[in-house]
């Protein structure tokens, strides 16, 4: 009697085991919104490929539409530590309605590393926390950029908060001079579980723009604006897909206070509206 007590306490602890470390490697790369990150990683081993496509449109006074195309690599090096290689390619188009002539286009190349460390892991610690680097190199174009990710979880993590803290330096080459600025970011979103397949959400993130390095420099705060808007996520398999969609707030700041820098409270040199896909699959 006492062995078969045993084999059957034996045999429940293992279930619940198991479907714990099964729960943990479903969540293991959670990333449900379109532009904030969670704290969650790619553990010891996984491979994941992304494709990113974001598309922006309008600003005051001239029209203006951008695509972003960003194809992804992710691989968990550790249980804690993943590291991604991106290929970005950035394109853009921009006429004056003033003046006379024929519209803008430029297009830039570029290579990124992405690295995150996961010091606390949402499932079991109180909160999650992980920190986040990203140099990019490219045509004219140097970057790097630091975050602080956080995140919490309610009702069995069907619930999900996140906060981002992203910093980071810029240097854009013209006429053979490279261009210092930087920006400071506060993202923040929320989303929920409808049934396991579909979660829906809504983001809202300020954006603040520097004249010189705000990593290794002394920057100059010159531009202020907020953008906010929903998200929506369809986990398949092996397919998982992500769409969010914002609109810039009529809330912007100009601390130089330059004339034409704020019409109607936006910022004129911002995209008015913008869109993120997100296409990811494990191998």
């Amino acid at each position: 009697m006492g062995v078969s007590r045993k084999w059957i306490i034996g045999s429940v602890v293992s279930a619940i085991l198991g479907e714990l470390f099964t729960a943990s490697a479903a969540f293991a790369d959670d990333q449900p919104f379109a532009f904030a990150y969670t704290t969650d990683v790619e553990t010891r081993g996984e491979k994941e490929i992304e494709q990113h496509l974001t598309w922006s449109s309008g600003h005051a006074k001239e029209a203006f539409q951008a695509l972003e195309s960003r194809i992804e690599l992710e691989y968990g090096i550790t249980d804690n530590f993943q590291g991604s290689l991106y290929l970005n390619y950035d394109w853009s188009r921009t006429h004056d309605h003033s003046a006379p002539g024929p519209a803008q286009t430029s297009s830039v190349a570029s290579v990124s590393g992405e690295f995150i460390y996961q010091l606390l892991n949402v499932y079991f610690d109180p909160f999650g926390f992980a920190l986040y680097a990203e140099p990019t190199i490219g045509n004219g174009t140097r970057a790097f950029e630091l975050k602080a990710l956080f995140q919490k979880n309610f009702l069995n993590d069907d619930l999900r908060l996140v906060f981002n803290l992203n910093a980071e330096d810029r240097w854009e080459k013209e006429l053979g001079h490279y261009n210092e600025n930087s920006a400071l970011e506060f993202y923040t979103g929320t989303t929920y579980n409808i049934t396991p397949e579909w979660s829906l959400g809504a983001e809202l993130d300020n954006e603040r723009g520097y004249d010189g390095l705000i990593l290794g420099g002394s920057p100059v705060y010159s531009e202020n604006a907020y953008f906010a808007g929903p998200t929506v996520q369809y986990v398949g398999h092996p397919l998982r897909i992500v769409l969010g969609v914002q609109a810039q707030l009529p809330w912007a700041s100009d601390p130089t206070h330059t004339p034409g820098t704020i019409i109607d409270g936006y910022l004129a040199g911002a995209e008015r509206f913008r869109a993120r896909l997100r296409l990811a699959m494990d191998f």
